[in-house]
């Protein structure tokens, strides 16, 4: 193993145990700074994930008058929200945080005066329209200041007086858990009907869990949420293990043939990507031991591929490219395309890289299809990242069975997971 500046380069190994621990989930601490932001209220959130994409929203939240204090020993921070925030002609930079940049719109909207909203150049790349024209149903002026339908967003706002609006969730849930969060705070009582096939929506089942358990009301009926307005009331939270993050530590277990306890792992989670240890355990993953935070798994030495459509958890479907790598049979994975508009084209990445180490991949427009390769016949190979955190930590995995594996610009993991390669090279220390 070996760990420069510019690149991690992980050594094949098999047959160890180790000891994992999970860090907070992104989506639940980003989700829970803003329900706290809504509330008002002094809260204390517990186990957050201090990492790029929560620092971006700190900051931002701090910027609307949000006091925010952190204990970063031990994990906590204490918020006293700004319910209905004012803010004048202010410029808030959420690097490529796609959370916080579709949970502020929102936010913002509640509140009155004027605020830009920007990021990186990979930011001003991810579409925002479909939330923007909510946002504009709603009453409220969004103007782009560069491309159409991308940030920067300048957004001006005197509150939300409608009564019904209507969002497309074809292309990402953030944009409707952006805005069923900020509903209670209304000045009405308001209808929010869903349109096109949703994506992803376990984070849209994700974040009513999380309203309900900061203490509001409202009804779930087939394709739209009816919301009164009211407010949010709880004194603290606890933030579960990220399971995204975990879902690499989980394939790592499957494809080196070893036995791993992940921390901070939660038996009973509201993350949609809690689904993924089902799909390993299909073909061939084993759970030893599962309790209340705790998970131990352990590997088979061949395991077949699966065939599955990834529409509700595209986040891990690289985690499972990489594991299809080395199964027995093809892996094929569809209803994913908007895998094309995260931190970069994930599709498009994936087929790069994988075919720089001689795997054979096939790309579709939703998805891919991965037939698998006796081992020898794969090359080590520097790897690019994309500046994407999921395809560092994904593609670090190829380096368990492939020598000469070189994960580039390694650092990119600080989006969600900073220790993730601390955490990986403990399997190189323990018996």
């Amino acid at each position: 193993m070996k760990f420069l500046m510019n690149y991690f380069q992980p050594n094949p190994i098999t047959n160890f145990k180790a000891t994992i621990d999970i860090p907070g989930s992104k989506s639940i601490t980003n989700r829970a700074l803003i329900l706290s932001a809504l509330s008002g209220k002094t809260i204390i959130l517990k186990n957050i994930l201090l990492s790029d994409d929560t620092k971006y929203m700190i900051d931002a939240l701090r910027a609307l008058n949000n006091t925010i204090e952190i204990d970063e020993i031990n994990k906590t921070l204490k918020i006293i929200g700004n319910r209905n925030p004012k803010y004048d002609n202010l410029n808030l930079y959420i690097g490529n945080a796609g959370t916080a940049m579709r949970f502020l719109s929102s936010y913002l909207a509640t509140g009155e005066g004027t605020a830009t909203l920007y990021g990186n150049d990979r930011m001003n790349q991810r579409p925002i329209k479909d939330l923007v024209d909510s946002l504009v149903q709603l009453g409220i002026d969004v103007e782009y200041l560069s491309n159409y339908g991308y940030p920067p967003i300048r957004i001006t706002s005197k509150g939300v007086f409608a009564s019904y609006v209507k969002i497309d969730g074809s292309k990402s849930s953030q944009y409707i858990s952006s805005i069923l969060m900020a509903a209670p705070n209304f000045k009405n009582s308001i209808k929010i009907e869903l349109s096109g096939r949703v994506v992803s929506k376990p984070y849209i089942d994700m974040t009513l869990a999380m309203m309900a358990d900061f203490g509001v009301s409202f009804n779930y009926d087939n394709n739209s949420v009816h919301i009164s307005p009211q407010e949010y009331n709880i004194d603290e939270y606890l933030i579960e293990g990220d399971m995204s993050s975990a879902s690499y530590f989980l394939a790592m277990a499957l494809i080196s043939n070893s036995t791993i306890t992940l921390n901070n792992f939660f038996k009973n989670s509201i993350q949609g990507d809690s689904k993924f240890l089902n799909i390993l355990e299909k073909i061939g993953l084993k759970i030893l031991n599962f309790n209340d935070t705790t998970i131990t798994v352990k590997g088979v030495p061949t395991y077949k591929g699966i065939k599955l459509s990834m529409n509700d958890i595209p986040d891990v479907a690289q985690t499972l490219a990489v594991v299809g790598l080395f199964a027995t049979s093809p892996t094929k994975v569809w209803d994913v395309e908007n895998m094309r508009i995260k931190e970069t084209d994930r599709i498009s990445a994936l087929k790069n890289e994988i075919l720089k180490i001689h795997g054979d991949f096939i790309e579709f427009t939703d998805g891919f299809l991965i037939t698998p390769k006796p081992l020898e016949n794969y090359q080590g190979d520097f790897l690019k990242t994309y500046d994407d955190h999921r395809m560092a930590m994904s593609l670090s995995l190829i380096g368990l069975r492939v020598p000469g594996i070189k994960i580039l610009d390694p650092d990119c993991v600080s989006k969600t997971f900073p220790n993730f390669f601390k955490e990986f090279s403990k399997i190189y220390k323990e018996e």
